[in-house]
């Protein structure tokens, strides 16, 4: 019995060219495929890359090679810095890699390759790069000296600065750190994400749409309605906002015809019933009434946690009852339901908004646990 997510290449490559049709202002077009293309697996790459995207960012270099199973040309960044032993690898693959700080320069220097550098600038994550411009301009003439090539620079944002300063601080500081550079003279420049790119003007210095979420079919940008008392005093408090920290003008309710790529679905295991008083699972959850239940061969190692939830089931919500376990769930179900009925984890009304309230968790975090722990079928005309 196999759970199945269904990947569809055909919602994957529409959405890539939406995307591309929306932007395109951009010289280049860079597709976020960390995590295993968001637990959609690498197969994916080439509808991408035939819809208009033109450069590839992962994480590490397993996920690379991956994808150069099935496109050798392709350009593709590391994200993640990789070890000075790897340099081999990522010469033999044509891979461009990451340089986030001058120990990492120096003793990258002393090897000699001719490999695509991008540096990474930290503008207020805290997390890789570069924090000083003096160290900026210092790599900057490094690398122009050396065998490597500089095609890139980047940062990433740690927030899309609806509530907050921290857009605009993270804008000015990457200014400074890049503030002794002729930026014209570098070929990518790329800073940004899938709700940057919904709720931001296009930076004048960025030329490279990078994005992750969005290639998969989710809109990720924020909606204020215009309704009701609640959302009246939200406007209230985010003009607050705007005014108190000066902020940089923010788009909401952008709509983009995007189309969700995944659906997970699974089997009925086996149908009873449940008298009154009898318990159903680990910690002996006791049902009040005589009760029709589905076992399913789902669980917490499948991408979904322990919280309570739903699945659709010709077109009907049953919800599950007692503790959800490693691989296994029971759900109250009517005399509606039979054994060779599909169940519906993840798609149609059952949207990935719900499941991730479900699960508590990100968008990302909820693609990446059911497309990474089941068995993935791909769908295409």
């Amino acid at each position: 019995m196999k759970n199945n997510v269904i990947v569809d290449l055909n919602n994957i490559g529409y959405n890539a060219k939406v995307i591309t049709n929306t932007f395109k202002e951009y010289k280049y077009y860079m597709a976020v495929l960390k995590g295993n293309a968001y637990g959609h697996g690498m197969k994916v790459v080439n509808k991408i890359i035939e819809n208009g995207f033109n450069y590839i960012a992962v994480f590490s270099i397993n996920e690379a090679l991956e994808i150069r199973k099935n496109n050798k040309n392709i350009p593709i960044l590391l994200l993640c810095p990789i070890s000075l032993e790897e340099l081999d690898i990522a010469k033999e693959n044509n891979l461009t890699i990451t340089v986030h700080d001058i120990d990492y320069l120096k003793k990258l220097l002393e090897k000699k390759y001719k490999l695509k550098i991008h540096l990474k600038l930290d503008t207020g994550m805290n997390r890789l790069g570069f924090k000083d411009k003096g160290e900026v301009v210092y790599a900057v003439n490094a690398i122009k000296e050396s065998s490597y090539i500089l095609e890139g620079i980047y940062s990433h944002f740690a927030t899309i600065g609806l509530f907050d300063p921290y857009y605009d601080k993270q804008v000015n500081k990457f200014k400074e750190l890049t503030s002794l550079l002729d930026l014209n003279e570098i070929p990518m420049i790329h800073f940004s994400s899938s709700v940057i790119l919904l709720t931001h003007k296009k930076l004048e210095c960025v030329n490279t749409l990078r994005c992750g979420i969005l290639l998969y079919g989710y809109n990720v940008c924020p909606f204020i309605y215009k309704n009701g008392i609640k959302n009246k005093l939200r406007n209230i408090r985010n003009k607050y906002y705007q005014n108190k920290y000066n902020l940089s003008k923010l788009t909401t309710n952008v709509s983009i015809d995007l189309k969700p790529s995944m659906k997970f679905i699974t089997r009925i295991l086996q149908i009873k019933e449940v008298k009154h008083g009898e318990t159903i699972g680990y910690g002996a959850y006791k049902v009040e009434n005589d009760t029709r239940i589905a076992i399913l061969p789902i669980g917490y190692s499948n991408g979904i946690s322990k919280n309570k939830r739903y699945v659709i089931i010709n077109g009907n919500k049953y919800y599950s009852i007692g503790e959800i376990a490693m691989n296994m769930m029971a759900i109250s179900i009517d005399d509606k339901v039979s054994i060779n009925d599909e169940v519906i984890v993840l798609g149609d009304e059952l949207t990935l908004g719900k499941v991730s309230n479900f699960n508590n968790s990100t968008l990302s975090e909820t693609l990446i646990s059911i497309g990474n722990n089941n068995n993935i079928i791909y769908k295409e005309d």
